[in-house]
């Protein structure tokens, strides 16, 4: 009987639940949780507003370390590099699963060297223009793209600027585009903000005060459904571009051979955070949308997630080598 490498792979990043003995001590010493991206994107916010209530649980502090470059693979590689005890742990999104699909070469393999912590939720992304773009609706942008004589400019802070809704909008609306790597998604939608870009498609949680402050524009939604925080703006599959539908998700990986009983306790303890009120009412108004997984249920939708968008860019024959 023929078995597909993500149900292999979800059976073994599952087996990381298993129960074991428990790791004495643990945490001993402070928790480092990187993030691969810079200060002040949705990743970032996210991990420090689980990370500075963990200390009162943990009984130690968890101290968050943005390692940028290249597109988060930096973090991800030193995440797997690290002495597996417990003590290094990553916060991933979306590019993380994009990766391997789209660098000729990783420095890790992303389906075998991880074990699950904790998965955080999902919040929708949004394309946004400046507040001056001549583009009032997705159809005015894309008629813009498909007649104007040089790309559409649009960033990323994800995978040296290129992101799976950027290949989706080629696809679908007939687009030319460029694109321009950023450390961090703040930093992209400073130069939108500037006009130095034609429009990005960047989290919620990053872009939603700019909308509400009038410095830029929302055209449309990828979630399946509005977006609580920008609810009068209409999603991709209501203008008819029903491909483009995916939220972007955040959760907790660690190196392969970390201790079950550590990850555990991890897992718990980031449960018990983000069950806080004070700490759900703050992500929900950043967006997030949490969705409960086990250990084992986060590792068996990683493996499908990296399956599904490791495609993408196969599919559109980009590589970065």
């Amino acid at each position: 009987m023929h078995t597909s490498r993500r149900a292999l792979f979800g059976a073994t990043f599952a087996l990381a639940a298993a129960p074991a003995a428990a790791q004495q001590g643990f945490p001993e010493r402070p928790v480092t949780l990187m993030v691969g991206y810079g200060a002040g994107g949705a990743t970032d916010i996210i991990a420090r507003t689980l990370a500075e209530r963990m200390q009162p649980i943990l009984g130690q502090p968890m101290v968050v370390q943005n390692v940028t470059g290249a597109g988060g693979t930096i973090a991800s590689d030193r995440t797997a590099k690290a002495t597996p005890d417990g003590y290094t742990i990553l916060l991933i999104a979306n590019a993380h699963a994009v990766a391997p699909g789209l660098y000729a070469r990783l420095p890790y393999d992303t389906l075998n060297d991880f074990a699950p912590v904790f998965f955080a939720g999902h919040s929708a992304n949004v394309l946004v223009v400046p507040a001056a773009s001549p583009d009032r609706d997705l159809a005015g942008l894309a008629a813009r793209g498909r007649t104007a004589n040089q790309p559409l400019q649009t960033g990323s802070a994800a995978l040296a600027g290129w992101q799976p809704a950027h290949q989706i909008m080629k696809e679908t609306l007939g687009l030319t585009l460029e694109h321009v790597p950023y450390r961090s998604g703040p930093q992209g939608q400073t130069d939108l903000i500037a006009g130095r870009l034609d429009f990005m498609v960047s989290n919620v949680l990053e872009v939603s005060e700019h909308v509400r402050g009038g410095r830029l524009r929302a055209l449309a939604v990828t979630s399946p459904t509005r977006s609580p925080m920008l609810p009068e703006v209409p999603t991709f599959a209501e203008l008819g571009v029903t491909a483009l539908q995916a939220d972007s998700w955040f959760g907790v990986i660690a190196p392969r051979a970390a201790p079950p009983a550590a990850l555990d306790k991890l897992h718990d303890a980031f449960a018990q955070v983000a069950a806080m009120p004070e700490v759900a009412a703050r992500l929900r108004g950043l967006g997030l949308i949490p969705a409960p997984m086990s250990r084992a249920e986060w590792g068996a939708f990683y493996a499908a997630q990296v399956e599904q968008w490791s495609a993408v860019p196969r599919r559109a024959n980009i590589r970065i080598e």
